[in-house]
């Protein structure tokens, strides 16, 4: 559970590696206030209401929060606001100013485990995907960070900066992962997460009818391929 949560943190710096996000707050991670403590949150939407999904305190926890504040206000704001952890587990803090800067603060190893506001005393583990196959709805917050799936079945990164954008490919490309992903969304691109644990997640429209995004269930796809995938930035 969340005592095998760890964090390092490094030397904080400026990101300029890899770094996307779904628009909105739901596929974050935040630093907000609950009860007395600072803490990381999920803002988790279903269909039966909004709910808020505080991470289990721990020492791990407590030191990823201070870490996540202090750039919060070195980037200029007042300490809480979104942040992401990548599958490698390294911790990006973007700027509340819209500025586009960010920061890498640390590294965590282990699962994040959260309450989960919907069910009394049970918990969330984004890392736990037992008991689920390619194509299951994914019964928890859709967390993660944005990876594409062109038209033609590649799997890539768009890169954005000040001049422009430009697609990145992994070393090679997981053949299971493009199976796994098309026998969700038979054609088109498609557009999905890998959560910190390493889980593809993706979105595709309920029974099969075309709908607005917003309104697509998650589902469980798999997990990358470290050996497939993109290297690790410093």
């Amino acid at each position: 559970m969340s005592h095998s949560l760890t964090f390092t943190a490094c030397c904080v710096r400026i990101w300029d590696g890899r770094y996307a996000r779904i628009p909105g707050d739901q596929s974050v991670f935040h630093i907000q206030t609950s009860g007395a403590r600072w803490c990381p949150v999920i803002v988790w939407h279903r269909e039966d209401g909004v709910g808020t999904c505080a991470a289990i305190d721990a020492p791990a926890v407590r030191k990823l929060s201070e870490a996540v504040i202090a750039a919060k206000r070195r980037l200029g704001g007042t300490g809480g606001g979104s942040f992401l952890i990548n599958e490698f587990g390294q911790v990006l803090v973007p700027a509340s100013d819209g500025s586009g800067r960010r920061m890498l603060v640390g590294e965590v190893s282990g699962p994040l485990i959260f309450n989960n506001p919907f069910q009394d005393r049970a918990v969330l583990d984004l890392s736990d995907a037992s008991g689920l196959q390619c194509g299951a709805p994914w019964p928890k917050p859709y967390v993660g960070f944005p990876y594409n799936l062109s038209n033609r079945s590649l799997i890539y990164f768009y890169r954005m900066d000040d001049e422009g954008g430009c697609s990145e490919y992994p070393h090679s490309q997981d053949t299971d992962l493009v199976r796994a992903l098309r026998t969700v969304r038979r054609s088109g691109a498609v557009r999905f997460l890998v959560n910190p644990a390493g889980i593809v997640l993706t979105k595709r429209p309920p029974d099969g009818v075309w709908s607005a995004e917003e309104q697509w269930e998650p589902v469980f796809v798999g997990r990358i391929k470290p050996s497939c995938w993109f290297g690790k930035e410093a």
